[in-house]
């Protein structure tokens, strides 16, 4: 077994003892209320709530996986027309916000809630994560197998099946893994649609009666799950592929008739994806034109930019440190710190802000309520998020160059330096950019940890909802989601490459 460069097991060491803080803050708690702990876990309210937060995570982990899947394979594979079209629209969800999407039909359909309205907001949110990933591995698959497969009579869903499926497997389900988390602990879209799972309970323990303890026995219930989820995506995920380019530019196949109705499908999607919500949006600023801000609206701006970009950064480095460790050396101890980063991924922000708040008061006073402090709770937060979309385009890297590189005497970390990092960049870039576009959209933990003099469009849309004032949020929500683009539309880069590496 080869020995890992030290800096990346010490960047790697310090991102999940970072991660660990909010599980020793929960342990604290259950300590100090034991007995209180364990009789709000054994209530049948609390078996309640594992039930429909199981549900919501297995429909929207299913339909993500189905939708995001289908738009990628239809985008870079077939001969559907305005593929480039249709893959910026796939990405654009992400810089809507869940909330944002949520508010966009409740303004449109007032009793929309529940599970299906839970189920379908949250599906159309998290899609684009499956669809970036399955169009980057898309891109970057050997083709040559399919069209083997094709000369031997298999039809198109065997080839499908048998041959293409096998090779973006790892990338489909680490991204399934992230929807998942992030369903396990979305906040905002649940309290709005008025569908109780773990992370409304918690909010409303915290928030309604203050109990700590209640609230933590919940939040260990999720990490749990967390943990459970992990381990199915581990045990199905399979081992990465190396990159083995196709000669020659890759044919798209042929769906005939299908194109249309593949058409009308994707439409559909962008229509309730992305038009829906933009129109209210554009409908609320329209009539709050005349009580706009634009001072406080650009100082808001320019401090969500800002700490994206620093934020972006930070998880860019940590994550990219890990995913080499444990892609490139792994080893026990290595999926051990990189399953400790994803653990605490499902724990509600306002967790993890409460953790920082209480580690920040009595343990390191020098960095409570800066900026520090918020980017580390960035850190722990999106961490997970980088880490899915930076892994495969390392795995992905020949080995065969590693071993050239070092038989030539060129030290290892000289190596990932020259040979590993160039070749993964696009991929390292895409997992700055979707952490930086997660910090974008974040809400409770900047609430609880920002200095005073900061607020963010987030925060700032969320004071005006508070107040029921939609036309005053209208233009935060609208700029939030206009800066969210940028990043949105970069990261399907690699997916709009490769339509123009394939012939009509």
């Amino acid at each position: 077994m080869r020995k890992p460069p030290a800096i990346l097991v010490f960047l790697g060491v310090c991102a999940a003892l970072l991660a660990l803080v909010p599980i020793g803050y929960l342990g604290l708690r259950l300590v100090e209320g034991f007995d209180k702990a364990v009789a709000e876990i054994l209530r049948f309210r609390t078996l309640e709530l594992l039930g429909n937060t199981f549900l919501l995570v297995v429909s929207v982990s299913l339909g993500a996986l189905v939708l995001g899947f289908i738009q990628a394979w239809l985008t870079t594979r077939s001969n559907i027309f305005l593929a480039p079209v249709f893959a910026v629209i796939a990405t654009l969800p992400l810089a809507i916000p869940s909330y944002v999407l949520a508010l966009g039909y409740i303004s449109v359909f007032p009793n929309f809630s529940g599970f299906f309205a839970s189920w379908l907001v949250l599906t159309l949110a998290t899609s684009p994560f499956v669809f970036l990933a399955v169009s980057a591995a898309l891109v970057r698959v050997d083709t040559a197998s399919e069209e083997v497969a094709r000369t031997l009579g298999l039809g198109r869903l065997a080839v499908l099946r048998k041959i293409t499926w096998p090779q973006v497997r790892p990338a489909a389900t680490a991204s399934v893994l992230l929807v998942a988390l992030y369903t396990l602990s979305e906040f905002g879209a649940i309290a709005l649609l008025r569908y109780d799972t773990f992370t409304r309970a918690i909010y409303n323990a915290y928030r309604g009666s203050f109990d700590r303890t209640s609230a933590a026995a919940l939040a260990v219930v999720l990490v749990l799950i967390t943990l459970v989820v992990i381990w199915f995506e581990r045990r199905y995920r399979g081992d990465y592929l190396e990159n083995r380019p196709a000669l020659g530019k890759r044919l798209r196949v042929d769906i005939g008739g299908l194109r249309f109705v593949a058409a009308a499908l994707l439409v559909t999607v962008g229509v309730f994806s992305v038009f829906l919500p933009v129109f209210s949006l554009i409908s609320w600023s329209i009539e709050g034109l005349g009580v706009i801000d634009f001072i406080i609206v650009i100082n808001a701006l320019w401090a969500s930019v800002s700490l994206a970009v620093l934020a972006g950064l930070l998880i860019g480095v940590f994550a990219t440190a890990l995913a080499i460790w444990n892609v490139r050396y792994r080893s026990k101890w290595s999926e051990f710190f990189e399953g400790a980063s994803w653990a605490t991924h499902a724990i509600p922000a306002v967790v993890v802000g409460l953790a920082l708040v209480f580690f920040g008061a009595n343990v390191t006073p020098w960095i409570y309520q800066t900026t520090v402090m918020l980017l580390i709770a960035y850190l722990i937060l999106f961490l997970p998020n980088a880490l899915a979309a930076i892994a495969t385009p390392i795995a992905q890297v020949s080995r065969n160059l590693e071993e050239v590189s070092q038989s030539l005497g060129t030290p290892a970390n000289r190596t990932i330096m020259k040979v590993v990092l160039p070749i993964a960049w696009p991929g390292i870039l895409a997992g700055m950019a979707l952490a930086s576009l997660a910090v974008l959209k974040e809400l409770p933990a900047t609430l609880l940890l920002r200095p005073t003099e900061i607020n963010t469009l987030a925060t700032r849309l969320w004071s005006a909802t508070e107040d029921l004032a939609y036309s005053s949020a209208a233009p935060y929500a609208l700029m939030l989601v206009i800066i969210a683009g940028l990043p949105a539309l970069a990261l399907n880069a690699r997916a709009r490459k490769a339509l123009s590496e394939v012939k009509g």
